[in-house]
């Protein structure tokens, strides 16, 4: 098992109030699994994300990875912000060995690595650009290239393409599982968005309402390339809407 989350509860207190995130969440992911997080605004989803990372701690509870327990942020570790966190004064090229630069990785190292993802995040031609130059999607696919060139074994991503429009959207998630298959390592992704979960994902973790806790985990049995009109595909999406809004708030079908 590559990450087990053990009876983990997360409580922010601030000078108002004291807020419960999550409670008593238990989960388990494999080594080379896709798993998408889902559930309703402000339910947790980021903050487990942050926690397995390192970059946020439990209040209770447990969190390992490979056995052992997570107290920091590791390169094992690759992160990937919804707002892409690309830094303005460096160019494609140097964002992308930002990582191994500040690693002291041997110069032969750091070429061959920034050749192999800019290559494989199709960046040759941008190489020299600043991110102010750059699409929203290629702005995530340097971020994507930046997380990768450090070879972590799993690979945390927030939301990547909540900003870019629909087209551009499925474009990127055909991609990430080009690289996902690619790379051969572990993916977990946190999205609003339910087809695009059940487009990616080996495994769908849907949390309840805030507090969050783990309403239900669904296998996704369908071959890849998956069609979104295909009818075990939409029976999916139904039984999601289900559980994160209720039919009593939400009385949209779908069809």
């Amino acid at each position: 098992m590559l990450v087990t989350i053990e009876n983990v509860s997360k409580i922010y207190d601030t000078s108002q109030k004291r807020v419960e995130a999550l409670n008593d969440i238990s989960l388990s992911i494999h080594e080379k699994e896709f798993v998408c997080i889902v559930g309703p605004s402000g339910c947790g989803k980021s903050t487990i994300l942050k926690m397995i990372a390192g970059i946020d701690h439990a209040t209770n509870g447990i969190i390992r990875f490979e056995g052992e327990k997570v107290n920091g942020p590791s390169v094992d570790k690759g992160f990937i912000f919804q707002d892409y966190a690309l830094f303005p004064w460096l160019t494609v090229r140097k964002n992308i060995l930002f990582g191994l630069e500040m690693a002291n990785t041997p110069s032969a190292l750091k070429r061959e690595r920034l050749e192999e993802y800019l290559y494989l995040l199709d960046l040759e031609k941008a190489a020299d650009l600043y991110p102010s130059q750059l699409s929203g999607g290629m702005k995530q696919r340097v971020a994507i290239a930046r997380a990768l060139c450090l070879k972590p074994k799993l690979l945390l991503m927030d939301e990547p393409f909540a900003a870019l429009d629909p087209f551009l959207r499925q474009k990127l998630q055909e991609e990430l599982l080009r690289i996902w298959k690619a790379e051969n390592i572990t993916f977990v992704l946190v999205t609003h968005d339910i087809e695009e979960a059940i487009y990616l994902a080996d495994r769908i973790i849907v949390l309840t309402s805030s507090p969050g806790k783990v309403n239900d985990v669904i296998s996704i049995s369908m071959p890849r390339p998956r069609l979104r009109t295909e009818e075990h595909f939409i029976q999916t999406r139904n039984k999601i809407v289900d559980l994160i809004t209720p039919l009593s708030v939400f009385q949209t079908s779908y069809i």
